[in-house]
């Protein structure tokens, strides 16, 4: 694969993590491994949605970039959501994909055309475009799996593919959907900001939780309000997956490719989980955020609403200041009367 479509993989790369990859990652941020092993990988996320019977390809793009052979062998391994909510996965240290149908592992392939690989030797700065097939029949049982294509070198032991980080290797996650998806089912876990804040920017923790038996994409938006009823100010959802019976915390859209202030922004808002940022700085007064939620394209919706005070902090101390003087003036004449 020449430069240009490398960076045309790396920039489709960059939009795909507005979906998933932000912070659904079981892989290194970035393609190389160390000068000796370094690979490249294109695309990072594959979504399937299909009815059975079906014969489905999707197009796996691997280069070699470094000037040494590679020899790798590919592992197939599935995961779900960790159960802390922040779009973390983990392995499933068992040699299955979970889902409804427990011989679908014997129906997913990688094809070098029309051959089946298990093995794979690419050359110093080769690329290779390689074809991930599912065959599935009529009678297969519906929902979803959640599973991940690994090429790892073919030193690496198995039981190093069972941390959320691999050594030596790179993949593709894939979502592979079988049938017609049923009623989003889910709530609003939790919908909260701090109390009381001096100033902004603001974090606001909205959790939503899935309860179906399918993956959800939400979207929506959180609109804030003076103690006039003016609108302040408004977030938009980010969409991103939520994997069948999990939570996720959600973040904002301005989160996808962020500047350098707000990424600094948001690794301190962000160190308990992550959170949607208002990035309105100076604040006063009384504020109600309200939570516009569509769990799926075709619904439910959910809404719901919290309250914060926004005093800065040089008007806590001219309060308090006043405060002081205005007892002193009262305890005064009291001494009088």
């Amino acid at each position: 694969m020449n430069k240009s479509l490398w960076l045309l993989a790396l920039s489709s790369w960059l939009l795909a993590i507005s979906l998933f990859s932000s912070h659904y990652s079981l892989f290194p941020k970035t393609s190389a491994q160390g000068d000796a092993f370094s690979l490249g990988i294109y695309p990072p996320v594959i979504e399937i949605n299909t009815e059975p019977p079906a014969n489905i390809e999707a197009k796996i793009h691997l280069q070699n970039l470094s000037d040494l052979p590679q020899n790798l062998k590919i592992i197939l391994k599935s995961f779900r959501p960790s159960e802390r909510g922040d779009g973390s996965l983990r392995y499933i240290s068992k040699d299955t994909i979970e889902g409804p149908d427990p011989l679908i592992l014997q129906k997913i392939k990688v094809y070098d055309q029309d051959i089946a690989l298990d093995i794979l030797s690419l050359d110093p700065f080769e690329s290779r475009e390689l074809t991930l097939k599912v065959n599935l029949d009529s009678d297969d049982p519906l929902g979803d799996y959640y599973f991940s294509v690994i090429f790892v070198s073919q030193d690496t032991q198995d039981t190093d593919v069972s941390q959320s980080q691999i050594p030596g290797g790179i993949g593709t996650n894939v979502i592979l959907s079988v049938g017609q998806k049923g009623i989003a089912q889910g709530e609003i876990k939790e919908f909260s900001i701090p109390p009381i804040l001096s100033s902004g920017p603001v974090p606001i923790t909205l959790l939503l939780q899935n309860n179906s038996k399918h993956y959800v994409v939400p979207t929506g938006r959180v609109i804030i309000r003076d103690m006039l009823g003016r609108e302040a100010g408004q977030v938009s959802i980010l969409p991103q997956y939520i994997l069948a019976n999990s939570d996720r915390f959600m973040i904002d859209t301005d989160q996808a490719s962020p500047s350098a202030s707000l990424e600094e922004q948001i690794s301190i808002l962000s160190k308990k989980h992550p959170v949607l940022v208002w990035p309105k700085k100076f604040l006063f007064g009384i504020y109600t955020a309200y939570a516009h939620v569509k769990l799926s394209e075709n619904g439910p919706v959910f809404e719901t609403k919290t309250s914060f005070v926004a005093l800065p902090i040089y008007m806590l101390f001219a309060i308090s200041f006043l405060a002081f003087v205005l007892i002193g003036i009262y305890l005064k004449l009291k001494r009088k009367i």
